[in-house]
């Protein structure tokens, strides 16, 4: 395959040249010198061997900066190396890794969001200054971020559009995310201990009929 940057992501499919063989489709994925290497090499293991449960072949070159996963098209699930690139793309963005091999079995879902000024970007869209943003960039110090991007992951969809709306908010329009959190967090609380209210009220009234 040639590409113009040695550095651009790349995706290979290599043919098989005999009819009763298979073609082996790969997927190479590049990451910055910001990225936090020794916690790579020391997770990957758990990463090869997550991918490995899958049929997922997988390799890391930390002279050249990249990681690669490669898998049979004669395999029963196509779909999988898509979910081995979405594990490469979340590693490359500091995501902890007994986080990113969590999208492999599709219980968990993930978002990017991009916050700065590029293409859909949330500076762009809503005309926020270079100092307005980063500014307000630190107020996101605990969320995963990489650039002008955030890296959020999470079991429901619901709950990834809830961060995506309290990051817009604190860029967009400077709403600090951390109390809103917790003032959510803190409903969510309330509303699981009424849950629990009620399920031991009604326990309570099927032992008084069973006497």
């Amino acid at each position: 395959m040639e590409n113009s940057n040695p550095k651009a992501d790349q995706i290979e499919v290599e043919v098989s040249e005999f009819e009763n063989d298979f073609d082996v489709v790969s997927y190479t994925k590049f990451y910055d010198e910001f990225l936090n290497v020794d916690l790579l090499q020391e997770s990957w293991p758990k990463v090869e061997s997550s991918l490995e449960e899958y049929g997922v072949l997988c390799t890391l070159d930390m002279v050249e900066g990249k990681m690669k996963v490669s898998r049979a098209t004669r395999d029963q699930d196509p779909n999988i190396i898509l979910r081995a690139m979405d594990v490469l793309e979340l590693l490359s963005r500091s995501v902890p890794a007994e986080w990113a091999i969590r999208v492999l079995d599709c219980s968990f879902q993930y978002d990017i969001i991009k916050i700065g000024n590029q293409e859909e970007g949330i500076c762009n869209m809503y005309g926020i200054t270079k100092e307005q943003f980063l500014a307000r960039r630190k107020l996101l110090a605990g969320y995963v971020l990489k650039g002008n991007t955030i890296a959020v992951i999470g079991g429901s969809l619901q709950g990834i559009n809830i961060v995506r709306r309290i990051v817009e908010d604190c860029i967009a329009h400077d709403v600090p995310p951390l109390p809103r959190a917790r003032l959510m967090k803190k409903k969510s609380q309330k509303k699981k201990d009424e849950m629990n209210k009620v399920a031991s009220e009604l326990m309570i009234n099927l032992e008084g009929m069973r006497i």
